[in-house]
């Protein structure tokens, strides 16, 4: 066999030829949309006018980022009592050298809203807490009084036995007569 001739059983020969299994097509007509779409929506992404609040954080920006120049007045003021760029305000230059940061409010509370918001959250938190600890101090209190008694013993209330169901609490005795009037052939003090 020459070198010239390709051998019809090798990788070569396979990879020339079209892939002709069903749906293959498809899905490349799928793939090809799908990358166009991205781009379509990348490019509308570029294209898109910017919205107010967009525009006037942008710009506010890159105001901020910049240092006042000598011809703002306050500045000049400044430089007419011996102020210089990067010293700290004050006679000895001890003072702020960063200006006061810009808070910028978006709600239509009044400027002390946070506070109370705060405070109330605070307040809130505070509640939720003091029922936990009452939470964990029954569920303590309980646990001491199940282990210092027998498990199978009821508590003694006002010197009655009395039993809980469904949050309504009812003395054993009436419990064991209803019980002996609905069952006669049942004996017994449990609870149905």
């Amino acid at each position: 066999m020459s070198d010239d001739e390709e051998d019809y059983m090798s990788d070569t020969f396979l990879n020339k030829m079209p892939d002709v299994r069903p749906g293959v097509p498809m899905l490349k007509r799928v793939k090809e949309a799908l990358r166009k779409e991205e781009i379509h929506k990348e490019k509308n992404l570029q294209n898109r006018q910017k919205t107010y609040k967009e525009q006037e954080q942008e710009s506010r920006e890159t105001k901020l980022q910049s240092s006042i120049s000598n011809e703002n007045k306050g500045f000049a003021l400044l430089a007419k009592m011996g102020y210089k760029a990067g010293q700290g305000l004050g006679k000895d230059g001890a003072g702020r050298v960063e200006p006061i940061p810009l808070n910028i409010k978006s709600d239509r509370g009044g400027i002390g809203m946070e506070e109370v918001k705060k405070r109330k959250a605070e307040e809130k938190l505070e509640c939720y807490r003091q029922k936990v600890r009452v939470q964990q101090q029954a569920e303590k209190q309980s646990l001491e009084d199940y282990s210092t008694g027998s498990g199978c013993e009821r508590r003694e209330r006002s010197g009655r036995q009395r039993e809980t169901c469904g949050g309504v609490s009812v003395s054993v005795s009436s419990w064991t007569a209803r019980r002996a009037s609905l069952f006669p052939g049942r004996t017994g003090t449990g609870l149905i």
